[in-house]
């Protein structure tokens, strides 16, 4: 009773969240389209005004924007594509190689990341996928492609949002207008995961610099208690400020100096308080590799005095939620580079329910002809599923096995 007690409370803004998903499929029963028992679809029109007045006030700019869009969709292509069976081959090949793809989802803990927090999550997929389709929907409108619907999509537990350009007068289009309509809510995707890195590193991390002085890095646990930083007792929480009175004033100087010595050598980690002399262990994903046996290392700061009180704290924290610097975590605008640039490429493999698929099929439909283009896209769809379902679990079948 106290597991499950404890589970709903560390998980309680998730369940909600899905309660109320669950009760708007509910009391949205006859208007949503159900596909293949577990696709759930809600149509609208919201935006399609907005869609109309845009693509007609800015239409050179948009038809441009979709055809760089084009470019930069097979590029992506050829890349996701590459990097998934270049992934695959060294989980196949080297045992210890460790799977460059998984499912980011709120509380799930993404490897060299943390926990993805849930409202970060909430709010980062809302704006990556109003963007995705309003982007198709715009590129369409510019092009004088009717778009039917905008609206809601369900895939499980997985949330998303679509548009529904008119697909028979698309079909008709030149091959060039099709790809840049395909490939706009990929390449917008992109667009704003750059977007939100060049303001990580050039805006919001340099004004919080200033407000606060870096000290050191610190630790939330050891990973056992047989590892050196637990037997030369260091406890979670202590400020570490150097490896043999070599300063590391954040986690990048730690990790480097760190990294500087082998397994089995000797080291003297400097604290605020005192010195620990320990030995250094092999780390077990890479023996080559040293290891102190503690995990999620964050970077630790004495914020400056004027920030410390007032609207000084207030700036200070705000600019904390989108950076994550004292946390050591990454901050709102962190995870939503990583989840836009995702997004973004993951639509653009050739998989029939993606946009990468669509401009495969296009592609493939002019290279072959239709009725032996389709069924190269049938063969390439289906290689690249199984690709990804093996990226995606083939590690654990190894430890099942």
């Amino acid at each position: 009773m106290i597991d499950v007690l404890s589970f709903i409370l560390k998980f309680k803004f998730i369940i909600i969240f899905y309660l109320l998903v669950i009760a708007f499929i509910a009391f949205n029963w006859k208007r949503i389209e159900k596909q293949a028992k577990i696709i759930f679809l809600y149509r609208s029109k919201f935006g399609l005004r907005w869609m109309d007045y845009v693509s007609t006030k800015f239409r050179e700019w948009i038809v441009l924007f979709g055809y760089i869009g084009m470019g930069a969709g097979f590029v992506g292509l050829v890349i996701i594509s590459y990097v998934l069976i270049s992934n695959l081959y060294q989980l196949i090949t080297k045992p210890a190689a460790v799977s460059g793809v998984s499912l980011v989802l709120p509380g799930v803990n993404v490897p060299g990341l943390g926990v993805l927090p849930f409202w970060y999550w909430l709010i980062a997929i809302f704006c990556i996928a109003v963007i995705h389709e309003f982007s198709h929907g715009i590129v369409a409108r510019a092009h004088k492609i009717d778009v039917k619907n905008t609206g809601i999509v369900f895939f499980g537990p997985i949330l998303g949002a679509f548009v529904e350009p008119d697909e028979k007068k698309l079909r008709k289009q030149q091959d060039i207008v099709q790809y840049s309509v395909l490939a706009a809510g990929s390449f917008s995707n992109i667009v704003l995961a750059i977007l939100a890195l060049l303001l990580l590193n050039f805006a919001f991390m340099p004004l919080q610099k200033m407000m606060a002085e870096p000290v050191g890095v610190s630790f939330d646990a050891y990973t056992n208690n047989t590892f050196p930083a637990a037997e030369a007792g260091i406890k979670p929480g202590t400020i570490i400020t150097g490896i043999n009175d070599q300063k590391t004033e954040n986690f990048r100087q730690f990790s480097e100096e760190l990294s500087s010595y082998h397994p089995g050598e000797s080291i003297t980690i400097n604290t605020a308080e005192k010195d620990y002399p320990l030995k250094l262990a092999a780390n077990p994903d890479n023996p080559k590799k040293s290891f102190l046996g503690v995990f999620n290392v964050k970077n630790k700061f004495n914020i400056k005095e004027n920030y410390q009180h007032g609207i000084g704290k207030i700036l200070y924290h705000f600019l904390e939620w989108f950076t994550g610097m004292g946390s050591g975590l990454p901050g709102f605008l962190g995870w939503l580079w990583l989840l836009s640039m995702g997004i973004g490429l993951f639509n653009l493999l050739p998989l029939p329910i993606v946009d990468g698929g669509r401009m495969a099929q296009v592609f493939l439909h002019k290279l072959k002809g239709p009725e032996k283009g389709e069924r190269w896209y049938h063969k390439v769809s289906l290689f690249f599923l199984l690709v990804l379902l093996l990226n995606l679990f083939y590690p654990l079948l190894v430890k099942l096995l």
